[in-house]
């Protein structure tokens, strides 16, 4: 007995959570059920949640006490989140899942063969669910690339940093250490908003070398019903975090080719609202040009409060 070997984790899967209770029921029924959990640990982690996130996770822990944990944290962004879980993980081998994500059959067989392929880094496929993706809206979406960008991957053997996605991404844990793990500082706590910690993230085990592909197997449907008005109000929470990110990584914006984001940012701001002021003349651009004057003032407004309130010293 007491030279029983023991089975290493398939996968220490890492999941932040912050007040998405009902989403977060379904999406961890439905990973219970996936093949090869019973090789895996499902660690959910309680971002400072206020409603009835904590309910469900002992639901979660009772029916799965072998796969499930979960940790409760002080609010502070999915960086820190994840860093809290894979601090906690057992596992060689992390994969990263957000709580509104869904995996299909074969999603963890398929990050596992990439990652014993050679890859440090297994990118997998975000698609929108049928029921979603016909919406004007998600339409718009997809054609500027803002929510995810995989058509324009060239190479998905050699993945570039700029497509790592966490909501569905398995890294070899050494290579995740080595990299630093994620950036905690770009969460705007007042918006309760991040962004760019994949990025940036992506920026790091890129530069330390680590082979990154994009796995065109591994897929799993994104869940996330999304508002014109919430849409907006995340464009304007990523030009706030453009700024950021020209502040702290000048060299990743550079290479994003975000670096002149600031270039007329007033007066184009002060053009687009006057024209998303004219509503008949929105209606005439059609749909997609319409959603795109506003989501181009929306994105110059949160990118100029960035620089109002980085030069009075207000973060």
């Amino acid at each position: 007995m007491g030279n029983r070997r023991v089975t290493p984790l398939l996968f220490s899967i890492v999941i932040p959570t912050h007040n998405r209770a009902g989403t977060l029921r379904r999406s961890l029924s439905h990973l219970l059920r996936l093949e090869g959990m019973e090789r895996c640990e499902a660690i959910v982690v309680n971002d400072g949640s206020t409603d009835d996130t904590a309910a469900v996770l002992e639901e979660a822990r009772q029916a799965a006490p072998e796969i499930v944990r979960a940790l409760t944290v002080e609010n502070g962004g999915p960086a820190r989140a994840r860093n809290h879980g894979v601090e906690a993980a057992r596992g060689e081998r992390i994969l990263f899942l957000d709580d509104d994500v869904f995996p299909r059959r074969g999603m963890l067989e398929s990050h596992a063969r990439m990652l014993d392929a050679g890859y440090r880094g297994s990118q997998g496929l975000l698609l929108w669910p049928r029921e979603l993706a016909g919406s004007p809206l998600i339409r718009y979406i997809d054609s500027r690339g803002s929510q995810f960008a995989f058509d324009r991957v060239e190479d998905t053997r050699r993945m570039d940093f700029r497509y790592v996605y966490t909501g569905n991404f398995a890294v070899v844990r050494a290579e995740l250490e080595r990299a630093g793990g994620f950036d905690e500082e770009l969460f705007n706590r007042k918006a309760g908003f991040s962004a760019f910690e994949d990025t940036v993230l992506g920026y790091r085990l890129q530069r330390n070398g680590a082979a990154l592909a994009l796995n065109k197997e591994a897929v799993a449907d994104h869940t996330h019903e999304m508002t014109e008005e919430e849409y907006l109000r995340r464009e304007r929470n990523v030009g706030y975090g453009i700024g950021l990110l020209n502040r702290k990584y000048p060299e990743i914006a550079r290479e994003l080719g975000l670096a002149r984001k600031h270039f007329l940012a007033a007066p184009q701001m002060r053009l687009l609202r006057l024209v998303n002021g004219l509503p008949a003349l929105r209606r005439a651009a059609g749909y997609s040009l319409g959603m795109r004057l506003r989501h181009r003032e929306a994105f110059y407004r949160g990118f100029l409060q960035f620089q109002r309130e980085d030069a009075g010293g207000d973060r």
